[in-house]
């Protein structure tokens, strides 16, 4: 499992986006060092190395994503239709006559129009349009889009804001949690699974999944309660008016 994590985090550090700062970025490389050479860290000490610099990291990725999908939506097809052989380009068409896109490509969705050999053609050529539109996008950062690119890091770091608000909230349940031990462990491996999420441990993070859990794990103490309830007496207080 470690080694895993550590090809992730290697991964993790080569697809960093253009304009991360550098000095963040060297921090990366020296934790990927250390993570690379001290055979004494646990699995989990290594996932708390990426998730520190999944913090770090979120608001560029999701950024840069943004970047991608809107240049794939508008040059993909244009990046990938060289990289197939006329007769699969000819398959591509008529796929398309079907109602499906480019973008159902990604998806398992393709499977039963396009034969095994085909497949892999495709997946090759998709693979090389990968390529050239993030050249392509990397190029309109470093000149044209650059500012736009910066507005939103910065849209999405106030989205990461509002996340650990959340995630913090969530902590200060489990922490006060007294009556239900097993709720209070449930809520800190939700916390876990999420943060998993910051550095390709997990799902992709989003603030309403995160939101999302508040109100689940409230409900899920009001049925522990219920539960409670039927196996212990109620004992009602006299006192309260």
């Amino acid at each position: 499992m470690s080694n895993y994590t550590i090809q992730l985090f290697r991964y993790f550090y080569s697809n960093i986006p253009p304009l991360f700062p550098k000095e963040e970025k060297e921090k990366i490389k020296d934790a990927m060092w250390q993570l690379e050479t001290n055979q004494s860290l646990t699995p989990h000490q290594i996932e708390d190395t990426m998730i520190t610099f999944g913090y770090i990291l979120w608001p560029w990725n999701q950024a840069y994503k943004d970047f991608l999908t809107i240049a794939e939506n508008a040059y993909g097809e244009e990046f990938l239709l060289p990289y197939l052989s006329e007769d699969l380009r000819k398959k591509y068409f008529h796929y398309k006559d079907y109602g499906l896109s480019l973008r159902d490509l990604h998806s398992g969705r393709p499977a039963v129009f396009f034969e095994s050999e085909e497949r892999v053609e495709l997946y090759r050529a998709l693979l090389k349009m990968q390529e050239d539109l993030k050249k392509y996008v990397n190029q309109q950062i470093a000149s044209t889009e650059k500012k736009r690119f910066l507005d939103k890091v910065e849209e999405y770091n106030k989205i990461l804001q509002k996340i650990e608000g959340q995630l913090n909230g969530l902590r200060e349940i489990a922490l006060n949690e007294q009556d239900h031990p097993i709720l209070a462990d449930e809520i800190r491996e939700k916390i876990r699974m999420f943060e998993y999420g910051l550095c390709l441990l997990g799902p992709e993070l989003s603030f309403h999944s995160v939101s999302q859990s508040i109100d689940f794990f409230t409900g899920r103490k009001m049925d522990l309660n219920r539960m409670r309830g039927i196996e212990e007496p109620k004992q009602i207080n006299f006192y309260d008016e």
